[in-house]
């Protein structure tokens, strides 16, 4: 393949189709309408900040200083998961090292996983059940503190969403591969 013929797949795959655009908002509008209701609630009720956050904080920090999840305080490393400190870690570097800008990264997961809660009860019992499960995971009191907070929850629970989500593929499609990116979801 050419250098011409990558460019033009890449511009035919990259080209915006007005009214598919609009499909997508007709067939999806509750969906949508969730999101924002979740982003409006989430944005007015501000980040929330306890002893926990702030540790889980200095971990991303770290990532970011010494490459390693360390507390500053503590002087060692957290005992948790290091992925999600990882995940954050570069996001703050893009974004600008911020407790705000970390709940910012934290409500966007949040919202990942109001949208996998969706696509599961969409795959398992139909799109009137589906969206049902995402508006009553979206608006828990639960849902808005953690997605509101910085800790690692929300991104833990988003992979574990996100794992059952491929296991559910799997079994339905008998595939080996997608056995083995749910389970590595999982790990």
């Amino acid at each position: 393949m050419t250098t011409c013929e990558l460019n033009l797949r890449i511009k035919r795959a990259l080209k915006f189709d007005k009214r598919s655009f609009v499909v997508l908002l007709n067939e999806n509008y509750p969906l949508f309408s969730i999101l924002m209701g979740v982003v409006l609630v989430s944005v007015s009720i501000g980040p929330f900040q306890n002893i926990d956050t702030q540790l889980e904080f200095d971990a991303a920090s770290g990532v970011i200083r010494w490459g390693m999840p360390f507390m500053k305080y503590a002087g060692d490393m957290i005992n948790q998961p290091p992925l999600g400190f990882y995940t954050e870690a570069l996001f703050l570097k893009i974004f600008g090292l911020s407790y705000n800008t970390g709940v910012a990264l934290i409500t966007l997961i949040g919202l990942g996983c109001t949208f996998l809660v969706y696509k599961i009860g969409k795959v398992l019992y139909g799109k009137p059940t589906a969206l049902l499960a995402a508006a009553l995971f979206a608006l828990t009191p639960w849902q808005f503190a953690l997605s509101r907070s910085f800790l690692i929850d929300v991104e833990c629970l988003f992979f574990s969403l996100l794992f059952l989500l491929v296991g559910i593929y799997a079994i339905r499609k008998d595939s080996f591969r997608l056995f083995m990116v749910s389970g590595t979801l999982f790990a």
